[in-house]
């Protein structure tokens, strides 16, 4: 029994000594042309749905959202967000796993069953990358709609 305890023990560490933080994962990719980085804070959200955003009913439990676009990413970049999506983020939960044609998307959350206090969204395509962290107090049984945004 000890020594199975000691295996899993070892085990998690391994596991966990790969992973990334979520500021590693949006230094991962240093500044370049086709690399767009910004940050939405509350007031900026505010103004959209004030100005009637598709989506504004989906944007009230967000209080911030940052979010890497990068267009026409080059084979280095693919590999890197690839490689976040292999090795996990700490301290986030794998809410979705999909890979299918050379297309990856992972959904991590951060909380518990009563609330998603952060959501991680990282979508890798031949042709474009995006990952995008929505913070706020999201109901998990309406997390789907942050998933589909903008669909």
């Amino acid at each position: 029994m000890k020594k199975l305890l000691v295996l899993a023990l070892v085990a998690m560490i391994g596991a966990t000594a790969f992973s990334k933080t979520i500021d590693e994962v949006f230094s991962a990719f240093p500044k370049a042309d086709n690399v767009q980085d910004m940050t939405l804070d509350e007031s900026m959200l505010g103004m959209a749905m004030s100005m009637g955003a598709d989506q504004s009913g989906a944007l009230k439990d967000i209080k911030s959202m940052r979010i890497i676009a990068i267009e026409d990413p080059t084979s280095e970049q693919v590999a890197i967000a690839k490689g976040i999506c292999e090795e996990g983020v700490d301290g986030f939960d794998v809410m979705v796993d999909a890979s299918e044609k050379g297309e990856t998307a992972l959904i991590l959350t951060q909380g518990d069953d009563k609330v998603i206090n952060k959501m991680l969204i990282i979508a890798v395509e031949e042709d474009n990358v995006a990952i995008v962290l929505m913070e706020g107090n999201i109901n998990p049984d309406y997390a789907d709609k942050y998933v589909n945004f903008g669909k």
